[in-house]
């Protein structure tokens, strides 16, 4: 078996040496090596020639000898690359394009965003292709130096600003430990529920897809969910009494303004 950094260097893509980030690839994608996986990659290379990229797909379709790799471009591409590597041409911020791909392939092992590095086309992305991803997959998202470059949307000076991408998968470590925190209004969403693992590494992020139902060893969580189940009906009541309350206010107006005339 010819290693992930083997079969860069054999393509000639940049995932080794302008980027080192075959070692890290292999440590998570070795286990299924020899299984008939699904792998979607963001972001063919060549830029706006048809004739050019590709040279990661060819490297993925060779370790992954029975795997189906799946990839799309903002350009069109005309790459003969085999039967088992399929190419679409869509963006990667429009929703319709997405999940037409996943009409297509159905739930992914993998998904690779090496696509536009635009900070909100990042987590874009990632919100709307994370939900088809198998349970026990990896997504990826690459180049992630570009949460401080303005060019991208990113920000070398307010680090905390909420539009990086590095602050939005930071905030994942919090949903991760969602069943520690004692707060009745921490708003538990999908992602909450189906991380389990998160990694920052150089330019790198990776993110597990599991089931994260583990509960505290210190907490009550099912207190903590029963009295936040009780605040959101007293919150949907309160809200309702509200708009009963503008309603009634609305037609008083409106009979005063009558009266007057």
């Amino acid at each position: 078996m010819k290693s992930l950094t083997d079969l860069a260097i054999k393509y000639k893509t940049d995932k080794h040496g302008i980027h080192f980030y075959t070692k890290i690839y292999e440590k998570y994608m070795l286990p299924k090596i020899d299984q008939e996986i699904g792998l979607l990659e963001i972001g063919v290379g060549g830029y706006d020639d048809p004739q050019k990229g590709g040279e990661s797909l060819k490297m993925r379709a060779d370790f992954f000898s029975k795997g189906k790799i799946f990839s799309l471009d903002y350009f069109e591409k005309k790459l003969n690359l085999g039967s088992r590597i399929k190419i679409f041409k869509g963006s990667q911020s429009n929703g319709e394009d997405l999940m037409r791909i996943i009409n297509e392939t159905g739930e992914l092992d993998f998904i690779i965003d090496d696509g536009s590095h635009i900070n909100r086309d990042v987590i874009y992305t990632f919100k709307t292709l994370f939900k088809s991803l198998k349970y026990g997959g990896y997504y990826f998202i690459e180049d992630t130096q570009t949460s401080y470059t303005p060019e991208f949307g990113g920000d070398a000076f307010y680090l905390k600003n909420k539009k990086n991408l590095i602050n939005f998968f930071k905030d994942i470590v919090d949903k991760i430990n969602y069943m520690e925190i004692k707060n009745p209004f921490y708003q538990i969403d999908y992602f909450a529920k189906n991380i389990t693992e998160i990694y920052f590494y150089h330019n790198l992020i990776v993110i597990k897809k599991n089931k994260n139902d583990e509960v505290s060893n210190v907490l009550d969580s099912t207190k903590i969910y029963k009295n936040k189940k009780k605040l959101n009906i007293f919150f949907h009541i309160l809200n309702q009494y509200f708009i009963i309350l503008l309603i009634i206010l609305k037609y008083e107006t409106l009979w005063r303004d009558v009266r007057a005339v």
